[in-house]
């Protein structure tokens, strides 16, 4: 008779979960830095790029900046765009 093994494919985590509050909103973007992060997935800038051209379209004076990161983005580019930006839009995409 044959064995059957079943394993489980979910890996541990390395450290803690960090829970934060959600980041508040702002009423509108008018005239806000916004900062677009990208993590470098392939198709990731050209979803930002498009999402900066929409918002440029529906909101006055936006200026957008796009951060490039990586897989993980360094803290280093995140405190950056964090401390350049009013707000900041991050994707992930394949």
């Amino acid at each position: 008779m044959e064995k059957l093994v079943t394993l489980n494919p979910v890996s541990e985590m390395k450290q803690l979960a960090v829970q934060t509050d959600i980041a508040p909103r702002p009423k509108s973007l008018d005239g806000l830095k916004l900062g677009l992060v990208w993590n470098r997935k392939r198709g990731g800038d050209a979803v930002l790029t498009r999402v900066g051209e929409e918002l440029s379209r529906q909101y006055k004076d936006v200026s957008i900046t796009l951060y490039e990161g990586g897989i993980p983005t360094p803290a280093a580019v995140l405190d950056q765009a964090a401390e350049e930006s009013d707000v900041v839009v991050g994707s992930s995409s394949d």
